[in-house]
């Protein structure tokens, strides 16, 4: 599914509107008619029911007045808080205020702090709330009588829907602008809009896209770099397994990190490329660890390298390293690594003179912060797996910047790096160096565990040595790495799976997807 900044929809609407002939009531009529059916199917007949619409005086605010009339038709007790003067409103939306009031909607003005304070109480007495304050144009933060709106809507119990995008909530990038509605349920119009899909549901809650009626054409047109990751596409990425394969059919996977006190990180990783289908994993740890990854890995092999006076891995394991990756396909490079200069170094040099594919995390990532997008990969293909925290320091900002604009630092990771960028969070973010981005849509808090993105960074891998492309990899691996928590969250709910036990799911996961259970996002269908 593609995915829209709020410049392009405002495209989409103008060219329907101006060349295709489609008037803007139409596509008005359209979104308020849909996001009705959207509401009614999610909390059933609202005859007689309490509904308050707070509308703002621009097209959003249009969808709310007129989804308030066709309400009212249906039976609600439907009233309209305008947070403006009904003068103000112009266009589409005062032709909507003016068929709302034609046809008996009560519309009460409160265009200032105090009239909205005055009627706060009678607001709160209603069952059921439309929030149609602010729409997809928003650029600067909440203030005066709409950020007294939402804290007002955040406050009640009873249900609430926002009409295109929750208020306060930016369409381009997810980030609130200080203050957002939180949503039980959100109707979006015409195409998703990035900034829905990087919520992560927080704000937002179940996702619903209306068919406003946008011509096909008009869709095809724009230029769009950014998409919803789907369960089709994934499935189709899927490197075929013919039934006489043997395990050199699948690749050979080398896992290479692991310190003092973090021998379970690369053991983790290396059960990600098994659970991922590589044929053949090696770990490769500190010799002093070596014990460890014996004990953990039975279904993997271990070679020793070189260790530092510490414990930690020395350069003199460099040529160990390369020898094996001569006759391995893929290199995990970083999981418990440490930050002992030596291994630091050692994890630099592997960057530049790997020459089979690599996936680079944790510690590794660490290792290339000073000068990041100086020193290229020698790798074929490389995938970095960054948190927040990690993608920060390789782009000298503060994690909140990375966070303000994940799809933003995902790509600058990708285009000053020369690599796929796995940008891990509530909602990962996979980019290429072109700019092209894809959202996953799986995994949840059951991910925010110790270890799981070692297990991410081994499935990557693991796919990486069966053949898979960089990006491919990527876009599967993060993809079935999230299925596998949301499988397990149907036994374990939102706590308590250990990152080891996150691995145990994957082959269903795989197994969902190679058996074409998940169902792509049809219309008016949850996204």
């Amino acid at each position: 599914m593609i995915l829209v900044t709020a410049e392009q929809m405002r495209a989409c609407d103008q060219r329907t509107i101006n060349e295709i002939g489609l008037p803007g009531m139409v596509l008005m009529e359209n979104a308020a008619q849909g996001a009705v059916r959207v509401l009614l199917d999610q909390v059933g007949s609202l005859e007689g029911a309490r509904v308050a619409v707070l509308a703002g005086r621009g097209n959003n605010g249009g969808d709310g007045l007129a989804m308030a009339r066709i309400l009212a038709s249906q039976g609600a007790l439907c009233e309209v808080y305008l947070l403006a003067e009904k003068s103000q409103l112009t266009g589409d939306a005062a032709m909507n205020l003016k068929v709302a009031l034609a046809c008996g909607v009560r519309v009460i003005e409160a265009p200032d702090e105090e009239s909205l304070e005055a009627l706060s109480g009678e607001i709160a007495r209603h069952e059921l709330f439309v929030d149609a304050l602010l729409g997809t144009g928003l650029s600067k933060e909440l203030s005066g009588r709409f950020r007294m709106a939402v804290d007002l809507l955040n406050q009640l119990e009873a249900p609430v829907m926002s009409v295109d995008i929750p208020s306060g909530l930016c369409a381009d990038t997810g980030a609130v602008l200080g203050a957002a509605v939180m949503a039980d349920f959100t109707a979006t119009f015409g195409l998703a809009k990035q900034g829905l899909l990087l919520d992560g549901d927080q704000y937002c809650g179940e996702l619903f896209l209306v068919d406003i009626s946008i011509p096909p054409a008009v869709e095809m047109d724009l230029e769009v770099e950014c998409h919803l990751l789907e369960a089709d596409l994934v499935a189709a990425l899927l490197n075929p397994r013919p039934a006489g394969a043997h395990k050199g059919s699948f690749g050979h996977l080398l896992v290479v990190g692991g310190s003092p006190g973090k021998s379970g990180a690369p053991c983790l990783a290396a059960m990600g490329g098994l659970r991922a289908g590589a044929g053949l994993v090696t770990a490769c740890l500190p010799a002093g660890l070596g014990l460890a990854a014996e004990i953990k890995l039975t279904a993997a092999m271990s070679q020793p390298l070189a260790e530092s006076a510490h414990g930690g891995l020395a350069l003199e394991a460099l040529p160990t390293v390369l020898e094996l990756m001569q006759t391995r396909q893929a290199l995990v490079l970083g999981p418990g690594l440490g930050r002992e200069d030596a291994s630091l170094e050692l994890a630099r040099r592997l960057w530049a003179d790997c020459s089979g594919s690599l996936v680079m995390d944790a510690d590794g990532l660490f290792a290339l912060a000073q000068g990041w997008g100086e020193a290229k990969s020698g790798a074929a293909q490389t995938v970095i797996t960054p948190h927040p925290g990690e993608a920060a320091r390789l782009l000298g900002i503060t994690s909140a910047q990375v966070q303000a604009d994940r799809l933003k630092a995902a790509r600058e990771l990708a285009t000053q790096g020369g690599v796929v960028a796995v940008l891990k969070g509530a909602r990962t973010v996979i980019a290429e160096p072109g700019g092209a981005a894809w959202i996953n849509p799986t995994g949840g808090p059951l991910l925010a565990s110790g270890g799981s993105g070692d297990v991410l960074a081994g499935v990557i891998g693991g796919l990486m040595a069966q053949g898979l492309g960089s990006l491919e990899a990527a876009l599967v691996g993060a993809f079935a790495h999230g299925l596998a928590a949301d499988l397990a969250a149907q036994e374990y709910g939102q706590r308590g799976l250990a990152a080891e036990e996150l691995a145990d799911w994957l082959p269903q996961a795989f197994a969902a997807l190679e058996g074409g259970e998940e169902e792509s996002l049809e219309e008016g269908a949850p996204c």
